[in-house]
């Protein structure tokens, strides 16, 4: 008599599981690598889209097409491949007319790439063009009229990046466009805000070009790497700036020396400005023209704390305070170049607004373009005076309050913007 098997439930349930483990594994490998490629094309775009909107910036500052072009690159360079046949990058200068519905100039440049992108040949200008008018004739609310373009000058970047997929799946991701990603970004200028200026905007420092580069802490030094830093609690390192050289002169600076500079109207300082005597050289003001993205082109009337009533400068053409530079000594001179003299400032960084400001200015790395200027400073107190010798590209690292320094790396010399000598 044969023996009848009985199979075990509990068995049968498992080998079902297995079964069934198998058949879904490869999809669900299949949809988390989906997940990680579309989360990493999702972030590589965030970066070329605020690489646009930092070089869209720098333009509506002033900015030529150069300085747009490393602007953009600066922003990624940790993060993504500079090499120019990844990338293909546009400047956009334009006016609209007065009904604005069209443009009455326009220039879309090529200023980076070697047009290898994926992107590349399905760029079209008058798309391009178009996609501009309709993003001018919104407003904040999503209103949408010619009128709110109408007389409108503008500055752009359109940039294009090829990313590689990290599947390996190179070839099938540019068939399908995904691997080309695109940004755009356009910045209204008014006319208040480029009123009568062919030279630099900048932030109110004055970094004397005699200043040299801190040295390595543990060999000393007369102006060694600090360890006393107001902010950031938790600072960077001297071993971290790996392109950093001890004991350099600002004027032989390359990009990534680190500056400790003292506040002071002497050889190797720097001092805060006040862009013209008509508003009042106090931490209000210094807060406002520290802000983003500063304001020594904002001709516009000047109103609250630091804008005294009647406080216009003779000779300017402004009948009302305006927060933008004017030259000391010739108020006619309302753009700042090399020669050209500032007031110093007597506001104290150590009020909390000025402190915040300088703050966000470190989280967010930003580039600061600074005054440079030469020995001797004229005057003393509320009447020093600084003459401009250049202009540079700093990232602010921290600072000490109550020692009164300021830390800084050294991006590049900056002549983009029209000075003169």
């Amino acid at each position: 008599m044969m023996k009848r098997h009985t199979i075990n439930p509990q068995h049968k349930q498992r080998g079902q599981s297995l079964v069934e483990v198998a058949l879904f594994f490869p999809i669900f490998v299949i949809l988390l690598a989906g997940l990680v490629e579309v989360s990493q094309l999702l972030v590589t775009q965030n970066r070329v889209s605020s690489a646009a909107r930092a070089g869209t910036r720098f333009a509506s500052n002033g900015g030529e097409d150069d300085g747009i072009t490393t602007v953009v690159l600066n922003n990624v360079t940790q993060t993504l491949e500079l090499d120019q046949g990844v990338w293909d990058i546009w400047s956009i200068r334009a006016k609209l007319n007065a009904q604005g519905n069209d443009f009455t100039e326009w220039s879309f440049t090529k200023i980076y790439g070697i047009s290898n992108t994926v992107r590349f040949p399905s760029v079209n200008e008058t798309a391009i063009k178009d996609r501009v008018l309709e993003e001018l004739q919104h407003d904040e609310f999503n209103n949408q009229s010619a009128a709110i373009a109408a007389d409108l000058r503008i500055v752009g970047t359109y940039a294009i990046h090829d990313v590689d997929s990290i599947l390996g799946l190179d070839a099938m991701s540019q068939l399908a466009g995904f691997s080309s990603l695109d940004a755009l970004s356009v910045m209204r200028i008014t006319g208040t805000s480029q009123n009568a200026t062919n030279g630099c905007s900048a932030f109110p420092i004055a970094v004397e070009e005699g200043v040299r580069s801190v040295t390595d802490p543990a060999l000393g030094g007369s102006n060694p790497y600090p360890n006393n830093f107001s902010y950031p609690s938790n600072p960077p390192v001297y071993n971290s700036f790996v392109n950093h050289r001890d004991d350099v002169p600002l004027l032989q600076a390359q990009e990534g020396d680190v500056f400790r500079i003292w506040n002071g109207a002497g050889s190797g300082n720097f001092g805060w400005l006040v862009w013209n005597l008509g508003v009042s050289a106090n931490a209000n003001t210094l807060a406002n023209s520290l802000s983003w993205p500063g304001d020594s082109t904002n001709y516009s009337p000047c109103s609250g704390p630091g804008c005294p009533q009647g406080g216009t400068v003779p000779g300017s053409g402004f009948n009302h305070p305006v927060k933008g530079y004017i030259e000391p000594g010739d108020p006619t001179d309302q753009a700042l170049h090399i020669g050209d003299w500032v007031a110093g400032s007597t506001g104290t960084v150590n009020s909390s607004d000025v402190r915040t400001i300088l703050q966000g200015h470190v989280d967010l790395d930003r580039d600061l373009r600074v005054v440079v200027w030469r020995v001797p400073a004229t005057g003393t107190g509320t009447n020093v005076r600084y003459q401009i010798s250049g202009f540079a590209i700093v990232r602010l690292i921290g600072y000490n309050v109550p020692d009164n320094w300021i830390l800084a790396e050294f991006k590049r010399w900056d002549d983009s913007c029209g000075q003169i000598n």
